[in-house]
């Protein structure tokens, strides 16, 4: 009888301390619920204001080109151009997180916001070849809409070598307090050429002769850059000492900057370019900024002006020509060339043209072909 009780607690204890593990290998693993990302979902890019799909591709994914691959993953983008601040972009190879939902009925949603292209707020670029006279100062950040107000103000243009040297009706020779650069709401006092040529309440604009362009093609000088540095509001004239208002600023200004008679620049916003009639071939001659590659929203010369009939608002066409390929045969073919992007025109010298890149497959080079595609006035 002992021996039968001790067997009998010996089992019953066995029975005890094996259920926990019976009990554990009979729970299925947890599972990932249909739809839903395994460990923390990836976070979304929300865009913020100043940015753009060419900016977000080559911070985010390495390679600015990948813009286009970008927009395309995200379906809700109408306008590659045209994004705004809030917007919630997937990147490629990444899942977009679900949005959280609501504890109550959301608000009424508020308009759109301006697109993130806002004048404004565009940031001052890196620094870029300086003037002669003034080589610690960078040239102003370029337009980014075609017709917004800073660019109608503050689009630089090619000008000749002749006339850069003579460019300008007076210069800045002193600030009221003395600083060193001068913006917006600064007072400036301007010394002009000869006495009667402004008077009160005439508006100046405020230049500066820039780097040289080269053409790509002969080698020779193609002109220099002209800055636009913003507007000047005329206060008061004493012969040939002027006091004005800085009232719009494109970049700092500095004593011995030069001043020209404000003239608005045209830019037709409610016209449609229709498709040109007339060919007109011209070269890239170079950037704003010198850069050896160039990509959407930035700005470039071309050598076709006012003399063959382009005018602001015009398209060109962007094109990368080859070499003709030989066949085994001794065959000569030639070969199309590449479409690599558009690029409107924002002013006209009688030579030349100041262009925006707003459309970019591929990266521009200086030296590409130019053709004209669409014509305000055909």
């Amino acid at each position: 009888m002992k021996r039968t009780g001790r067997i009998g607690l010996g089992g019953l204890m066995l029975v005890v301390f094996c259920l926990p593990v019976v009990a554990g290998a009979a729970t299925p693993p947890a599972t990932t619920a249909p739809g839903e990302i395994s460990g923390a979902p990836e976070s979304p890019y929300v865009v913020k204001r100043g940015d753009t799909l060419w900016g977000i591709s080559r911070d985010l994914l390495d390679d600015p080109l990948l813009w286009k691959r970008l927009w395309e993953e995200n379906k809700f983008i109408s306008n590659p151009n045209r994004i705004y601040p809030g917007d919630r972009l997937g990147l490629p190879g990444k899942e977009l997180a679900p949005a959280p939902a609501a504890a109550a009925a959301p608000p009424p949603e508020p308009p759109k916001p301006e697109p993130v292209q806002e004048p404004e707020k565009v940031e001052a670029p890196p620094p870029a070849p300086p003037v002669e006279a003034a080589p610690s100062l960078a040239p102003p950040a370029p337009p980014v809409p075609p017709a917004s107000e800073y660019a109608r103000v503050c689009s630089p243009t090619l000008v000749g070598e002749t006339e850069a040297l003579k460019v300008g009706m007076g210069e800045l020779v002193k600030s009221t307090d003395n600083r060193i650069m001068l913006s917006m709401e600064d007072r400036v006092v301007v010394g002009l050429d000869a006495a009667g040529s402004i008077g009160k309440g005439d508006r100046l604009a405020a230049i500066r002769v820039g780097r040289r362009i080269i053409d790509p093609r002969t080698g020779a000088s193609a002109g220099r850059v002209l800055y636009a540095l913003g507007l000047l509001e005329v206060t008061d004239v004493k012969d040939r000492v002027a006091q004005a208002r800085v009232s719009y600023s494109c970049g700092p200004l500095v004593v011995g900057d030069r001043v020209v008679p404000f003239a608005p620049m045209a830019f037709p916003e409610a016209a449609t370019p229709q498709p040109a009639r007339r060919s007109v071939s011209a070269a890239v001659l170079d950037s704003l900024r010198g850069e050896a590659m160039l990509g959407l929203q930035q700005i470039a010369f071309v050598d076709a002006g006012a003399n063959q009939g382009v005018a602001p608002g015009d398209i060109f066409a962007l094109l990368r020509q080859y070499g003709p390929a030989v066949t085994s045969a001794g065959a000569v073919l030639p070969m199309p060339p590449d479409r690599l992007g558009d690029a409107v025109v924002l002013r006209v010298t009688d030579r030349s043209a100041t262009v925006l890149l707003t459309a970019s497959a591929r990266e521009i080079r200086v030296g590409d072909l130019a053709v004209l595609s669409h014509q305000i006035t055909p």
